[in-house]
């Protein structure tokens, strides 16, 4: 039995390789990088022009070196450990694309979709790879896995019914009855931010990278929140360059504003009624942010705030539970 493994949380736009003891569920070491499966998947297209090469030929390559890179920072070692992969790894963009679980998904691990790829002669570890979940008219690729590890820990608690937030790039809405995941949305939030602040004509009005969260920032962001609820959002998205013009806001107070513009937009369903509970599991990045706006929309007093360290260790905790089933621990 082996008492480490390797956890991959492999998303869209970032990468984490973490040595794991399963014993005591500690993070032994760790690699982050921001290179994230679409841009794998660009740069093995540009490869294929070179030289022919499957796209889980080439995963498994990265992969090869960013375990090399993470053996370099521990004593352990690594060869032949298991290494376990969540998130798009499984997607059409991914090692191998894998079929979606259904709904309802049990929040013990007993639907997760899970295919092994064998060990072999140029990679000595056997891949666990973790596929999503789907509906008719979403998908969902990682959040299910941290849901699991939430599920696992005392504390956390899934028996009755609740919204689960989990705020990111594609933030996702998880709808929760009786410790069964029942559906969900995503809304693009995280992307269309960098979209708008990278390539469109707001970016010479906003600021280039997150201020300061100080008093200033909290009026902005709260008067984006207000203007989400009052006006269409296409003509409200063209009022920051205005304000910029005008020099009615700061750059950094813009970028609040549109933060706070973009993330009511899509919290202000959770305003109907019957959602029931709502449960923040935000990664301390979004936190604070996701938290005022709870506040300014008025659903702090139905919100449960998960702590924000127990999120960012969430996949991890998920990882260790299929780790323990499939091996029998």
């Amino acid at each position: 039995m082996h008492n480490f493994f390797l956890s991959c949380d492999w998303g869209t736009s970032a990468f984490r390789l973490r040595l794991v003891d399963v014993r005591t569920s500690q993070i032994m070491e760790e690699i982050i990088s921001g290179e994230g499966m679409s841009s794998t998947f660009n740069r093995w297209k540009i490869r294929l022009e070179q030289s022919p090469i499957s796209r889980e030929d080439y995963g498994l390559m990265v992969l090869q070196n960013q375990v090399q890179a993470l053996g370099k920072k521990t004593t352990t070692p690594l060869s032949g450990l298991p290494l376990l992969i969540s998130g798009m790894a499984s997607s059409s963009i991914g090692i191998r694309e894998l079929p979606y679980a259904g709904l309802p998904f049990s929040l013990d691990g007993a639907d997760m979709r899970i295919e092994i790829i064998a060990p072999r002669s140029d990679f000595n570890h056997e891949v666990m790879l973790i596929s999503g979940i789907r509906t008719r008219e979403d998908v969902i690729r990682g959040e299910e896995t941290q849901m699991v590890g939430l599920a696992a820990l005392p504390g956390i608690d899934f028996n009755g019914e609740m919204v689960c937030l989990f705020p990111g790039t594609h933030s996702k809405h998880v709808k929760v009855k009786k410790g069964k995941l029942v559906d969900f949305k995503t809304y693009i939030t995280g992307e269309l931010f960098d979209l708008l602040t990278r390539h469109s004509i707001l970016k010479e009005a906003v600021s280039a990278s997150a201020p300061p969260l100080d008093n200033d920032a909290r009026d902005a962001f709260r008067s984006g929140i207000i203007e989400s609820g009052m006006s269409n959002l296409l003509n409200s998205l063209f009022s920051v360059r205005v304000s910029h013009l005008f020099k009615v806001r700061t750059k950094e107070q813009n970028f609040f504003f549109l933060s706070g513009l973009l993330i009511g937009t899509e919290l202000k369903g959770l305003q109907q009624d019957g959602v029931g509970r709502i449960q923040l599991c935000s990664g301390s990045n979004l936190f604070s942010l996701y938290v005022l706006a709870l506040d300014n929309l008025d659903l702090r007093a139905k919100s449960v705030l998960v702590d924000p360290g127990i999120i960012d260790k969430s996949a991890v905790e998920g990882q260790i539970k299929i780790f323990q089933h499939h091996y029998g621990r």
